[in-house]
């Protein structure tokens, strides 16, 4: 069985394009701004953007969309993949 690994993007303040960037590039962006980065992916994991005083990340969904998320606030093909103990 394989996973996926979740992928992540990146809008910098004063520009409109999403920009894709590694799990790696996340950390280093995050480990600046907090603490704990933990936290912080959790509130991606649930399908919400997280605001940086430089930029806006978010957990890039299916075709680059936000999709629609499950009734545990976690993206149904997150939950499916990466956390199949999860009833929804």
């Amino acid at each position: 069985m394989m996973f996926a690994m979740p992928l992540y993007e990146v809008r910098y303040h004063g520009k409109v394009e999403w920009k894709e960037i590694s799990e790696l590039e996340l950390m280093d962006g995050l480990s600046e701004i907090y603490k704990m980065v933990t936290p912080a992916i959790e509130v991606m994991i649930m399908g919400k953007e997280l605001k940086t005083p430089d930029a806006v990340y978010r957990l890039k969904l299916e075709g680059g969309k936000k999709s629609e998320t499950s009734t545990t606030g976690i993206p149904a093909h997150i939950s499916e993949m990466n956390f199949p103990h999860i009833n929804r």
